[in-house]
């Protein structure tokens, strides 16, 4: 018989939104619930999170109809297909079902924990193909979060801090416990079922260009939370028999300045459509993409280190500071808001050698130290492309073709940014660990960013709050059917 230290009906590794959300159902059936977290404090990318993504909640039917009237809330049939569609149909149909079946649950949980909802929104401004599914609690994520863990100190489950697992305990076949680090001592601690909850592996830039598509910039990219979810919960599954097989993690990509916050008016700037040049000294893409902030993850990743250049003059300076950013990135740079601390910023990075400023768009070529004769040939066709209203090359909207020509000019470098990985460990519709055979192993759950099955090789921004919505359902999901088919 294999012996423990500890004993619990349920073991939960991450203290994340998914975690939390797994413990909230098993403590409140009443069973004895642990959480091993590896940081000094449970939170994980949650606390980042702006909005939750629902379909068919409270909320929606509440308000009947979004801000825009020209949409609508969209229904759950809608949120199959722009799941499987937008993955070109390589989401796994069943963890679709389950997540867009039981979102909404979450709104309603939220709220009877006293949260209020500001509104039911997209993340890009107008955007034609994304749904309204983006729900926005008063103090977003981290609000959301700290919520939650009242709730469950309150059921009595135990988080134990600073303790990650180290290696799944299995009894014929079946994972039976887990062994963790407390304090630099193992503590074996037995469960009935264990919910691998470790965010994924999105600050691990090897596992990042081994198993997706990011391998360019995978080593050159902004980190945007101080978490350590290097795929913990990856190596667990494998090591319990998981699907080795089909494993692919989705960047959750969001871009901005190199080196630079969320919120930085620098790096806002930057990401306006003005113009970007790679190391080629050439442009890449119609600027207009960047109506759609999840998009320039994409572009900007596939350039050669993942390396851009944003190329502003005076006058595009002055509008900014003026009229503000023709761009949302979520509640971090506000579309439309004057960006009035820009000047500052932007001077302290040119003091700081970060961005780069000339006279002349010669010298600023020679500062970013990209080919003189190809930034020549790019500005000038650009500034023509200006003149005439039609971006020939790459067909930029209309309305933001202005002129670089007045200086002093900047270099404004630019970087893909990840809040996380989604994927890694193949699930079912219950968020059950399986094998290459598809066969369940008895006892072992995946959820939010551990679980794949949601996306193919990106992340779907049509649908925005996606990840932080499937984390919180996810852990229900795998929750209750651990307590029906385990605990008994």
């Amino acid at each position: 018989m294999t012996e423990f230290d500890v004993e619990y009906d349920l073991v939960i590794c991450g203290g994340g939104a998914s975690g939390k959300s797994a413990a909230l159902i098993a403590a409140r059936d009443g069973k004895k619930v642990c959480i091993l977290e590896k940081m000094p404090e449970t939170g994980g990318l949650s606390v980042f999170a702006e909005g939750t993504a629902a379909f068919e909640s409270s909320e929606q039917k509440e308000r009947k109809t979004p801000r825009l009237a020209k949409y609508h809330y969209p229904s759950k049939e809608e949120g199959y297909e722009k799941f499987m569609g937008y993955s070109h149909q390589r989401a796994n149909w069943d963890v679709v079902r389950a997540f867009v079946d039981n979102s909404a649950e979450t709104i309603d949980i939220y709220k009877d924990l006293g949260i209020v909802y500001k509104a039911v929104d997209i993340a890009a401004e107008d955007d034609p193909n994304e749904v309204w599914t983006f729900h926005l609690p008063e103090g977003l994520g981290a609000h959301c979060q700290e919520v939650l863990l009242d709730a469950i100190e309150k059921l009595d489950v135990d988080i134990f801090t600073c303790t990650p697992a180290k290696e799944l305990i299995i009894d014929d076949g079946a994972v039976v416990g887990v062994v963790a680090d407390s304090d630099g001592e193992p503590l074996r601690v037995g469960a009935k079922a264990v919910i691998l909850a470790t965010g994924g592996m999105g600050s691990n830039p090897d596992r990042i260009a081994k198993y997706s598509w990011f391998t360019p910039a995978a080593h050159n990219m902004n980190t945007l939370t101080p978490l350590q979810n290097v795929g913990d919960g990856l190596d667990l599954a494998l090591s319990a028999g998981a699907d080795p097989n089909t494993i692919t993690t989705c960047p959750l990509l969001a871009a901005g300045g190199r080196n630079m916050t969320m919120d930085s008016q620098v790096g806002g700037a930057g990401v306006n459509p003005g113009v970007w040049i790679n190391t080629t000294g050439k442009r890449f893409a119609a600027e207009s993409v960047a109506e759609n902030i999840g998009d320039l993850g994409t572009y900007f990743g596939k350039q050669p280190n993942g390396e851009v250049w944003s190329i502003l003059d005076e006058a595009n300076i002055q509008r900014l500071i003026k009229e503000g950013s023709e761009i949302a990135i979520g509640e971090f740079v506000v579309y439309q808001k004057p960006m009035e601390t820009l000047p500052v910023e932007l001077e302290a990075h040119v003091e700081s050698g970060l961005v780069k400023k000339a006279d002349s768009l010669e010298e600023l070529a020679e500062l970013m130290g990209v080919s003189v004769e190809n930034f020549m040939a790019t500005m000038n066709a650009y500034n023509q492309a200006c003149e005439t209203g039609v971006d020939q090359e790459f067909f930029k909207k209309p309305q933001y073709l202005r002129p670089i020509i007045e200086g002093p000019f900047y270099g404004i470098p630019l970087a893909t940014g990840t809040m996380g990985s989604a994927g890694g460990i193949r699930v079912n519709g219950d968020m059950q660990v399986v094998t290459s055979d598809y066969e369940a192993i008895p006892g072992l759950y995946a959820v939010g960013l551990d679980a794949t099955g949601l996306y193919g090789d990106s992340y779907n921004m049509e649908v925005p709050g996606a990840a932080n919505g499937f984390a919180h359902t996810s852990g229900r999901i795998a929750a209750r059917h651990a307590i029906a088919h385990c605990m008994n």
